[in-house]
């Protein structure tokens, strides 16, 4: 088993199906997934990026949840979903995770990703926030993925508001702590792919 497939416990079964000659199989979708995270990539990492401007609202985020949202479904796509099965998880990035752990170990992705992410600073903000709360553990509550996916989904998935700008105030996620993640799941699959087509 490959590197970061071992490292998440991914299913020695997937890709159940390469290709079919459906331009939205596991190989299609994955081109597409890895395209747009390299876009969600350059455009996060830009020096154009102010996490306060339309331009992490708008565009870094969009490209962030496309990636985000390919990258399950080519998850789901190797696990034998059709596309009209996978179609109708809309752009919804944490039901997309969620219906994807069977494809993973849940316990070793979430421990990977705490140490792939334990760089990252909490701002004083969201600090504030959760002793509102009165949670504890802040630096770690803050670096949960999905929690992340649900704060991207309030902007990404219905009603569009990174795509049609609405008037009031939005918690967004921090795309670093997505991006990290998601390109752990993807270079789990990416991994197996070349193995499956060298």
């Amino acid at each position: 088993m490959s590197e970061m497939a071992a490292a998440i416990g991914f299913s020695k079964d997937w890709p159940a199906s390469v290709e079919d000659g459906n331009e939205m199989d596991v190989a299609g979708l994955f081109t597409w997934a890895r395209a747009y995270f390299s876009a969600a990539e350059l455009l996060h990492f830009s020096e154009n990026n102010n996490h306060h401007a339309p331009f992490y609202c708008g565009p870094v985020m969009q490209n962030v949840g496309l990636a985000t949202e390919l990258t399950f479904k080519t998850m789901l796509r190797g696990c034998r979903k059709s596309m009209h099965e996978i179609r109708k998880y809309s752009h919804n990035t944490y039901k997309l995770y969620c219906d994807s752990r069977g494809c993973f170990d849940e316990v070793k992705f979430i421990n990977l990703h705490m140490a792939n992410t334990s760089h990252l600073s909490l701002s004083e903000e969201v600090r504030r926030r959760y002793e509102l709360l009165g949670e504890e553990g802040a630096d770690t509550r803050w670096r949960v993925y999905f929690d992340h996916l649900r704060l991207l989904d309030s902007v990404y998935d219905r009603p569009y508001r990174s795509r049609y700008v609405t008037p009031g105030e939005m918690i967004l996620p921090e795309t670093e702590i997505v991006l990290i993640g998601t390109k752990i799941l993807l270079n789990a699959m990416g991994e197996r792919l070349e193995r499956e087509c060298p």
